[in-house]
């Protein structure tokens, strides 16, 4: 009597009953973001081609800086994407800069929080005082106007618009509240690259500080 579809059959019935021994319940390995918001102020100074060709501050602009962060723990770092914008200014628009790019944290001493499951499948939340380096690549739109100084040829006022990569780099500190929220503070510096696309006016670039206060959330 031929058994061999029958030992096969056996053989991969008790393969996958071994391997199933080994999987975590879904709800152990999901991963949720973690959601971090902060608000703070920008202090940035641009220039513009020929309609600002000296260092004009953006003044009055508050930062707004939300982002949905992936713990990497092994790395001690949180990736993710980022939001950024500044909101109002001396005059020069109500969203001077505004864009969606990346977002690295790296937390030398740990991550601030992190969730270990048991042997029992009992979920654990270890959570620390922790500084960290940041780093933010974004690709930003630029619009800034004055409604002050009027154009005499076209008799609109002087307006200019323009995509540039802007970088931030900075430092900070997560202060944990409880085990679902932490609060954080962070130094940044700012600078975006000239860019070219505007030919009849020249190039902008900018740079400057901004000090930002949040709140972050790890939807444990």
């Amino acid at each position: 009597m031929n058994t061999y579809p029958f030992n096969i059959k056996v053989i991969l019935l008790s393969v996958l009953l071994a391997w199933s021994q080994t999987i975590t319940p879904a709800h152990a390995l999901i991963e949720v973001p973690t959601f971090r918001m902060a608000v703070g102020r920008s202090m940035i100074n641009f220039t513009a081609g020929s309609l600002f060709p000296n260092p004009t501050p953006l003044g009055g602009s508050i930062t707004i800086n939300p982002t949905f962060l992936w713990d990497m723990s092994a790395v001690r770092s949180r990736l993710g994407l980022n939001f950024v914008a500044d909101i109002g200014s001396n005059g020069y628009g109500s969203f001077p800069i505004s864009g969606i790019g990346f977002t690295a944290l790296f937390y030398p001493m740990g991550l601030s929080s992190q969730r270990e499951v048991n042997e029992d499948l009992s979920v654990l939340i270890k959570h620390r005082i922790s500084p960290y380096l940041q780093l933010q690549i974004t690709p930003v739109k630029c619009s800034i106007s004055n409604a002050t100084t009027f154009d005499t040829v076209t008799a609109h006022a002087n307006y200019f618009s323009a995509t540039v990569i802007e970088t931030s780099v900075g430092l900070g500190l997560d202060y944990p509240m409880n085990d679902d929220l932490i609060t954080f503070l962070g130094l940044h510096y700012r600078f975006a690259a000239f860019t070219s696309q505007e030919t009849t006016t020249g190039a902008l670039k900018y740079s400057g500080i901004e000090l930002l206060l949040g709140v972050m959330t790890n939807f444990f």
